[in-house]
């Protein structure tokens, strides 16, 4: 074999494995679309349905911002969705409960069957609804104190509430704890004001109708 002949037949395998290589590429990257393709279709694209898909034992949020954001989001769809079943309301309240303090849950009024009760009492005959307009206190302003050996912080947070078709601008301070898994827990909350509110950056102003 001449070394011409050599020369073209190197060059026609390298041709062939690169042509393999690009092809092995093409169907990898097919493939990976596919795959992405079939879990977008897979995720729920109800708000109900992602807050339900949510893992918190895996995935916890990482602030007491974060925490109240989904405090809020949580009573949100328990009140306002309407139409939703037993089973995905009593899934919405076991995830709300996920992000309770142990001490907060350990109360008579808080077990499981109470709270829902409540929930559905407020829902049904308040005729409670919560609007989308909802402001939580900035992580970078909320203050981490020490009580007891453990970690707490305040959280203030404003919600324009609806009961029996009267509109409260509701203002609550809320108290988070660390647990012994580094979670911030929600301890407690009571209502507030304007002006507490103000002095750490939650304030609402209501939009003037054109």
């Amino acid at each position: 074999m001449d070394k011409m002949t050599k020369k073209i037949i190197g060059a026609f395998v390298a041709i062939i494995v690169v042509a393999a290589a690009v092809t092995g590429i093409y169907f990898a990257m097919n493939r990976q679309a596919e795959k992405k393709a079939q879990e977008e279709e897979a995720l729920p694209s109800s708000e109900v349905g992602k807050l339900l898909a949510k893992d918190l034992e895996l995935k916890y949020p990482e602030t007491p911002t974060e925490v109240l954001k989904l405090y809020w989001r949580l009573n949100r769809c328990m009140y306002n969705e309407g139409g939703i079943s037993d089973s995905d309301f009593e899934g919405l309240l076991k995830q709300l409960r996920l992000l309770y303090d142990e001490e907060l849950l350990a109360q008579d009024k808080n077990s499981f069957e109470e709270m829902l009760k409540n929930f559905k009492d407020d829902k049904e005959k308040a005729g409670r609804a919560i609007s989308s307009v909802c402001i939580v206190q900035t992580n970078d302003t909320v203050n981490v104190v020490e009580l007891d050996g453990k970690e707490c912080a305040t959280i203030i947070t404003f919600c324009l509430i609806r009961e029996n078709d009267v509109r409260k601008q509701v203002y609550e301070k809320f108290m988070c704890r660390r647990d012994s898994q580094n979670k911030w827990k929600i301890l407690g909350w009571q209502l507030t004001n304007a002006d507490e509110a103000a002095k750490v950056g939650v304030t609402y102003k209501k939009e003037k109708k054109k």
